[in-house]
């Protein structure tokens, strides 16, 4: 498994495949701020992934929950 830390890089940095690292208005940490079609939308702070037979699987492990827009 390899482990994406977001919370190490410099806000405003940009990750191909990923996004821009932001601050996370939940806690205050770096991150991705992602809006996933099937659930709710969150802020990554460190992700996790694995190369699997049929495919690559890509996993949040620590994540803040962002409110939904008003």
């Amino acid at each position: 498994m390899f482990v994406e830390d977001f919370t190490n890089l410099s806000v405003g940095c940009c990750l191909p495949g990923e996004g821009v690292i932001e601050r996370c208005p939940h806690c205050g940490r770096n991150g991705i701020e992602e809006h996933p079609d099937m659930s709710e939308a969150h802020f990554v702070h460190v992700q996790g992934s694995e190369m699997l037979p049929d495919g690559l699987l890509t996993e949040e492990l620590d994540c803040c929950p962002l409110a939904p827009p008003s």
